[in-house]
């Protein structure tokens, strides 16, 4: 006796993984066309009503009196587990299905928001130059969530989230979908960023939508989320081996255990230091391989810590970025207002261990004036730049009183206002800059063509904290790059910031 189908059983049967005999799948390239249809290389899964009847009917035209399909088991199982300080995903997946690759375009995004160049900080995200909102989607085929799990990576999904940030739960187009809400860090931003995980598990993949630094509702990622054109392409992504995987958890705990060696506090030698008025010349002495390095000479002339830069002798042309980050730290007389800070509680390996604490503090302006000498006898290759802006340190003092070069001195503090750009290390102030078109002149206005024999003076200016001025240092690099830093060398050298 002939089977009849209802729409609910069509749509429950294709919804799962077929296994098509060659005989019934021939048949139902022939009730394709006898329907019309075109198939492609691709397949969409935005299925309409309508195409879900469509495609039943080339089914059941293609098996005759019956539809011998076997379902198999689900392809990926995505499922939260809430603990008391973390929520996090278990996924599980069936290696019986091929990892297709996954190609997402959204067709729906709020209006403001527009795809950011290649060349630029926003290359592959949607940005709002005006709110200052990202909106960011990523799609993670079988094999690439495979290999998560099997890293032990999966918690990077939730990282930092609580069961409290967990705002939703629901179902969009069959996928199975999670709104995670996390407001913004600092402390005078009403922002927030919402992140929604998509998880198909009848395909193998997971769509995430980051909708970040933004005051939309949170319906807007969910208008985002129903506005994905998710394809499923032919291609196919391997999955890793066992000992693909063995061998990348062993690089893994090799390369930790580098950088837990090379992140170790290690004492500065005397010859780390340099005075004001003294040349450093950097390197000083040639590599093992016998190669020079490049040679270029810096001498810190003078130091002086000021109050504010009056518009007269510091003229605001030679702010990289005055007008997005200067204006609003500035007080109509010229200095600086308060700004506050986070405070993170430290272990001894340099890592927080509990919530920070808020500070508000006050500042000051270190106005350097500097002379470079390229040094070179030949610039080693067309181009040739320098870096002409030492980077602003503190050095900390072990318990014998010598300074120690420490990886992870600036995990402690860390600016707890929005938009406090004013503290990362580099100048805010260079009168001698070459770059000063567009994304070049935020990007690398620190960096000077110069000729061999060619001399530079100049003034910078840099903003700290007025609590941690005694512990400031001017920090070069010295130049070596991939050469070994032979013995009597340094990587870093320094200059103590002081009147």
């Amino acid at each position: 006796m002939k089977k009849t189908y209802s729409e609910q059983e069509m749509a429950r049967i294709l919804k799962q993984e077929l296994v098509i005999p060659e005989k019934i799948s021939l048949g139902m390239q022939d009730a394709y066309e006898k329907l019309g249809i075109q198939t492609t290389k691709k397949r969409t899964f935005f299925i309409k009503r309508k195409a879900l009847r469509v495609l039943a009917a080339a089914a059941v035209l293609a098996a005759g009196s019956s539809l011998a399909v076997l379902a198999a088991n689900k392809f990926l199982s995505a499922n939260l587990v809430k603990g008391e300080e973390s929520i996090t995903y278990n996924l599980t997946i069936d290696h019986e299905h091929p990892a297709h690759e996954i190609e997402v375009t959204p067709t729906y995004l709020p209006a403001g928001y527009e795809l950011g160049d290649e060349n630029s900080a926003w290359g592959g995200k949607w940005h709002n130059a005006e709110t200052g909102g990202t909106i960011s989607i990523v799609a993670s085929n079988a094999a690439e969530l495979d290999e998560q799990i099997r890293l032990g990576d999966t918690d990077l999904l939730t990282h930092g989230m609580k069961e409290e940030n967990l705002k939703q739960e629901l179902r969009i187009n069959g996928m199975k979908v999670a709104l995670f809400l996390s407001e913004s860090a600092y402390v005078d931003s009403d922002k927030n960023t919402v992140d929604a995980m998509l998880f198909n598990e009848d395909e193998g993949y997971l769509v995430q939508v980051f909708n970040m630094n933004s005051h939309l509702p949170m319906e807007e990622t969910v208008r985002i989320a129903e506005g994905l054109d998710i394809r499923v392409l032919d291609s196919t992504v391997p999955y890793k081996t066992d000992a693909e995987i063995e061998r990348m958890l062993a690089e893994r705990e090799l390369e930790k255990e580098r950088i837990e060696d090379e992140m170790k506090p290690e004492p500065l030698a005397d010859n780390n230091f340099f005075s004001i008025g003294e040349e450093l010349k950097i390197p000083f002495t040639e590599a093992e391989s016998g190669i020079k390095p490049d040679d270029i000479r810096y001498t810190v002339e003078s130091v002086e810590i000021k109050d504010a830069l009056p518009d007269s002798e510091f003229p605001i042309e030679n702010y990289p970025d005055y007008e997005e980050s200067m204006v609003s730290w500035i007080n109509e007389d010229g200095s600086l207002k308060p700004h506050e800070r986070f405070k993170f509680p430290l272990d001894e390996t340099g890592n927080s261990t509990a919530k920070p604490t808020v500070e508000t503090v006050d500042s000051k302006f270190v106005v350097v004036h500097m002379k470079v000498k390229n040094n070179n006898d030949v610039n080693p290759y067309d181009d040739f730049e320098v870096c002409v802006c030492p980077y602003v340190k503190y050095l900390e003092k072990d318990a014998n009183g010598k300074y120690l070069h420490n990886y992870t001195e600036g995990n402690e503090y860390y600016p707890a206002n929005e938009g406090y750009n004013l503290q990362f290390g580099s100048p805010v102030y260079f009168d001698k800059m070459y770059y000063t078109e567009g994304m070049q002149r935020l990007t690398h206005s620190h960096f000077v063509p110069m000729e061999p024999g060619e001399e530079m003076e100049y003034t910078l200016a840099y903003v700290v904290d007025e609590d941690r001025l005694g512990d400031t240092f001017f920090q070069f690099y010295s130049g070596y790059g991939g050469w070994p830093v032979p013995e009597g060398g340094n990587k870093y050298v320094y200059v103590k910031v002081e009147q």
